[in-house]
Formats: structure tokens, sequence, C-alpha cells
């Protein structure tokens, strides 16, 4: 191999040769990877020995740009000048994305991925596709690429994990083959593969932490999650909270609603709940309810899925009146899912609609004045909310009891003093109802039970 020290013997590292194994028994393989553990070495020699040995082989590599492509045949025509005489088969074409031996009609080929990288590329003896988590058009180039391997050849991705990303195509594919769901198996290879690399090693690395933690992770959660620099929520804490993780009861509302609204506990007499809802249209994204008590900031119910407003307003008028006519309120605005729920639940007469909030004081009051009822999602209104769910966590001040809603929550970053949000690709439903219900939780009273229906007329 090449290294800044020169040329030195390649490493049968422990994993190396133990994937040597899969690859030469399994046809589809996706790794998840640590960053510097020898695969790229590793695969460049795999690859150069499928062409040297096995007669019209076709071998493609899909790097993530030009020069990463140029790199990884390069790796291959690197280990191919090393060989001693009798084993160095005569190249024909040598390219910088292409190596041929023409006595045994085989070639290496390496291409950056572009929008057309792969089309019209049929008979692949095996194609690897390196750091797939950084391809741009990962999706376009694997629906061009599968079907043409798919009843004979080989295809191997690896990669380290984008961290500000959720909702990939590698992590699609590798959360897929963990659950049987296509055909790759799956490999995580973690930092600590190298014997080097102790804890004393990692905690010396001059960079951020941030970029540590993508680039060297120790498992898969690591790997997958947000870099846990930049979470807004206490991940040990989250973690924690995981032990309250309940199945819900059964309950008519379950089979109503096809499993979508679940019951934790059931009403109490005298005692108090509130209830918040993230509307959504039921198209691309999803409304979530959820209804805590009032006093220990338990959750009892929650609904989490994609309906027409419509519907969503009957399901949130069901569980205000089922929970002692708690208090409520929801995301509004002038339009959209916000303004049909709150038109809905006008008609509906809904009762104990919290009054509208005055955001403009810190901390926010009620606006008892204007009649309007719902909060609307502005900047500030994100900004305080976050911030009190971020405070009710830390202080175990609510108590969840579905694994979906300390899963969105681990996935909440924040960049700089910027507004917390959800990565790329990823939902923020239940965090938003979560961080909704809580600012709702300050105004009530919990004193007697009193059913407030709302005067509408202006």
């Amino acid at each position: 191999m090449r290294t800044q020290s020169g040329i030195i013997d390649w490493q049968p590292w422990r994993h190396l040769t133990e994937l040597l194994d899969v690859l030469a028994k399994e046809r589809f393989v996706i790794i998840l990877k640590a960053k510097q553990i020898g695969l790229t070495w590793m695969m460049a020699g795999a690859n150069l020995h499928q062409a040297m040995f096995s007669e019209g082989a076709n071998v493609l590599t899909l790097s993530k740009g030009q020069e990463e492509a140029t790199e990884a045949l390069d790796y291959s025509r690197f280990l191919h000048s090393q060989l001693p005489d009798f084993l160095r088969l005569r190249l024909g074409q040598d390219q910088a994305s292409l190596l041929t031996f023409p006595t045994i009609h085989s070639k290496l080929r390496a291409l950056p991925s572009t929008e057309d990288a792969g089309v019209g590329f049929g008979g692949a003896s095996r194609v690897v596709s390196d750091e797939f988590e950084y391809h741009k058009y990962a999706e376009k180039n694997y629906a061009e690429i599968y079907p043409s391997i798919e009843k004979s050849g080989q295809m191997v991705i690896l990669s380290t994990a984008d961290n500000e990303k959720q909702d990939t195509k590698f992590k699609q594919l590798y959360r897929d083959a963990k659950e049987g769901r296509n055909r790759f198996v799956p490999i995580f290879l973690p930092r600590n593969v190298l014997p080097e690399r102790t804890q004393e090693w990692y905690d010396s690395l001059d960079m951020s932490q941030a970029e540590k933690e993508c680039r060297y992770p120790l498992t898969e959660r690591d790997a997958l999650n947000v870099v846990q620099s930049r979470k807004f929520f206490d991940e040990n804490i989250i973690q924690q909270m995981h032990s309250n993780v309940w199945q819900p009861l059964e309950h008519e509302f379950q089979s109503k609603y096809d499993g979508m609204v679940r019951v934790y506990r059931l009403p109490s007499v005298g005692k108090r709940y509130c209830l918040y809802t993230d509307p959504s249209e039921g198209k691309e994204d999803y409304h979530c309810i959820m209804v805590i008590d009032a006093r220990t900031g338990e959750e009892v119910a929650e609904s989490h899925g994609k309906i027409p407003t419509d519907e969503l307003a009957v399901i949130h008028d069901e569980l205000v009146r089922f929970y002692n006519n708690c208090l409520n309120s929801w995301e509004s605005g002038p339009g959209g899912a916000g303004g049909i729920l709150t038109i809905k639940l006008k008609e509906m007469e809904t009762p104990n609609q919290c009054a509208s909030l005055d955001v403009s004081r810190r901390p926010f009051r009620l606006d008892t004045k204007s009649g309007k009822r719902g909060w609307w999602g502005s900047r500030s209104f994100r900004e305080v909310s976050y911030s009190r769910l971020e405070e009710a966590i830390r202080k175990r001040e609510i108590i969840l009891h579905s694994a979906e809603s300390l899963d969105e929550l681990s996935r909440i970053k924040q960049v700089g003093q910027g507004i917390p949000s959800k990565v790329r690709g990823g939902h923020d439903d239940y965090v938003d109802a979560c961080s909704g219900v809580m600012v709702l939780k300050d105004f009530v009273p919990l004193g007697e039970i009193r059913v407030q229906v709302f005067d509408w007329t202006d």
C-alpha cells in the first residue's frame, strides 16, 4: 500500500480478511463503517483480483466525484504495478477511468456519481458504490444499476454515514437490510476494529466533537443518528426515558382508528389533562396529538398518522372530551391544516379551547381579548416551546410512553445559535406536539374542573 511514509505491505487485519470471506460468499453486501480502516485498499485489491482471474470480468466502481473515482482506480493500478512479473497481466487501455486486460477480456472502470452514471452499463460482474451516502444521485444510480446485476453479479455498497441527513438511500438500504427487507447482508465496522484506536486515541484527535462522532462512530446508533454534539435534547436522558416505553392499552379507540390512537392511561375522576395537536393535511406529513397529565407530565394518550384534517378534528374533539374536557390547543394559521382544524373545532364546539398566545412578551401570556383560538407556530413560539420541552426533559417533568416520540427527540439538532430543527428527511411531529403541550401545561388551572365553551362571535 502507498502511505505518507512510503510503500508498505498490505495489512491483513481481521476485519478485512473476514470481509473478503463475505465477498466470496455473498452477492449483495452493504457496509456502514468508520473512516480510514483499510476498506478502500482492500476493495481495490479485490477488484483487481476479480479482473485478473475471472475471464470477461466487468467491474464498476462509483464514487462521489471524478477525483475520488480516479483515485479508486489508481489504487488498483498501483497494486498491479507491485505484482511480480509472473502475475502481472499485460494492460490494454490504461486511462484515468478505465483499465483493461485484453488477454482475458476483462476491465475495471471507475465513474463519478453523475446523473447518468450506470445508464446502459449492463453485464457487470461487480458494482462497488464507494461512500454511497455522499452520492448526489444515489437514488437514480441505484435504480439504474441494480437491475443489471439482480440475476448475476455482485453489488457492494460501503460508506460512512452523514449525520446531518436522516432519510438517505444508503441509510434506507442499510436499515432495510437489518430488518431483512432486501437482499443485502449488513455489516457495521466501528472505529475500534483497529487495535490502536483506543479511547485515548479518540480523545486526542485534533478536530471538533461533531467531526469525530461523524467520522469515527463506535456503535451503529452513533453512526446513524445525529451527531451527539449537535443534539438539542440530552441524549443520555432520552435513553433513560426508554425505560418508560409502554405498549398501549386495549381500547376502543385503537380498533376504531386502526391503531393510530393509543391510550396509555384511562382518565381519572378529578384529574386534569391537557392536549395539543400538531396538524397536517394527511398527505406528505404526519399529524400528532399529545395528551398528558397536567400535574405529572405523564403521557396518557396520543394520535399519530396521516389522515385528512377534518378527520383529525374529530379525534382531537373526542380525546378532549374523553380526558375530562381537558384544556387544549393546536398549531393554527391563516390557512392550511391549522386553519381547517380551527374551523372544524369551532363547528364542533370542542370544550376548553385555550385562548391564543400573546408572543410579544416573555413569558408568553394568553390573549383572552381577541377571541382567537389556536397557537400560531411562529419563530418566537418555536424558540420558547422547544426550550420549554428541553427544560422538561432535563428536569424529568415529562414522561413519554412511545418509542417513536423518543426517537424523534434524538434527531433534533441545533446548529450554532439557530432554532432547533429536524434532520434532513426526518420528522418533528411528535416534538412539536410535545413542546406545545408543555407550554399549554403551564396554563392549566389545577383546581376544580370546569367546562369552558368559548364564544366565537366577534
